[in-house]
C-alpha cells in the first residue's frame, strides 16, 4: 500500500513513516517544515520513499502528493500553543483550512480512506476533577512539572494534583 503521511516529517508523523516501513509499505511524505515544528531547520534524511516539501493548504501540492496513493494518514498541524486568542486565526488557517483541502483533493483524486489524528492540539487539555473545585479545566502543563515527572495537570484554583 502506498500511504500519504502529512506532517510526516514531524515528531509522530515520522514515527508513522517508520512503521509504515516496517510493514513493507510505501510513504510518501507532505510536510511544510514549518519552523513551529522545526526550530533547527529541515530535518536531515527526511523519511519517506518520496518527499513533497510543500504546504498542506496548498492545493497543487496536496494533489501532487496524492498521486498513486492508496490511503492518507493526516497529521500536518500547526504545533504548539497559542499565546492568546489572536493567535486563534493563524491555527484555524493552518489547521482546519489545511484538512478542507486534504479532504477536497482526497476527494478528487479518488483517495477514499483517511485515518485522522490528533493531540491536545486539536482537543485541548481537557477536564479534570479537583477533590476541592470539582470540574476544573487546567492550562497547559508546566515544563518544570514535567522534567520533574508530574504529568497530572494542577488546578488552576488551588495547584492541587
Amino acid at each position: 500500500m502506498r500511504v500519504l503521511v502529512t506532517g510526516g516529517a514531524g515528531f509522530i508523523g515520522a514515527h508513522v513513516v517508520a512503521t509504515l516501513a516496517a510493514a513493507g509499505h510505501e510513504s510518501v511524505v507532505l510536510d511544510a517544515l514549518l519552523p513551529s515544528a522545526h526550530p533547527e531547520g529541515a530535518p536531515s534524511g527526511l523519511p519517506g520513499d518520496r518527499v513533497v516539501v510543500g504546504d498542506v493548504r496548498d492545493r497543487e501540492a496536496v494533489a501532487d502528493a496524492l498521486a498513486g496513493v492508496d490511503a492518507v494518514c493526516h497529521q500536518a498541524a500547526m504545533v504548539g500553543l497559542g499565546k492568546d486568542f489572536a493567535d486563534a486565526p493563524l491555527y484555524v488557517g493552518c489547521n482546519d483550512l489545511g484538512t478542507a483541502v486534504l479532504l477536497a483533493e482526497m476527494a478528487a483524486a479518488g483517495v477514499r480512506d483517511l485515518v485522522l489524528a490528533g493531540s491536545m492540539v486539536v482537543y485541548g487539555e481537557g477536564r479534570y476533577d479537583c477533590p476541592r473545585h470539582g470540574t476544573v479545566r487546567p492550562g497547559p502543563r508546566a515544563e518544570a512539572d514535567l522534567r520533574a515527572g508530574r504529568f497530572e495537570p494542577r488546578c488552576p484554583d488551588c495547584g492541587a494534583e
